[in-house]
């Protein structure tokens, strides 16, 4: 599977941010995915059409539909949590990075004044 495929054409010419929302979205979709089919399994069976393998298809798709463009909306702020969390993680890990390779030496050529 491709990242074009999972996220759409032209998610490797965003920005990290922009990735880091989309992906954000597509996990609160799948959240919500997953909350509505656990929702239906509480309805009972039944009615004009029954329980084809189609209609649970046809069910399976229109709810994950229906998850995207609800967090496309984002109402229930999961996305904004993710992003806001892991971007603030990411910014700490690379100031952490750049801080560290500026001011680092090799760690074997300290270990070995100690010892000597």
């Amino acid at each position: 599977m491709t990242i074009e495929r999972t996220f759409g054409i032209g998610f490797n010419g965003l920005t990290e941010e922009q990735k880091l929302q989309r992906t954000a979205r597509e996990l609160e979709a799948v959240v919500l995915a997953q909350l509505l089919a656990a929702m239906r399994k509480t309805v009972p069976e039944g009615g004009l059409f029954g329980q084809s393998p189609s209609s649970k298809l046809f069910r399976t798709l229109l709810d994950a539909e229906l998850a995207r463009d609800v967090a496309d909306r984002s109402p229930f702020g999961l996305a904004e949590a993710v992003t806001k969390s892991l971007g603030e993680s990411i910014k700490k890990t690379q100031e952490g990075a750049e801080s560290q390779s500026e001011t680092s030496r090799p760690e074997h050529t300290s270990r070995w004044r100690r010892i000597a």
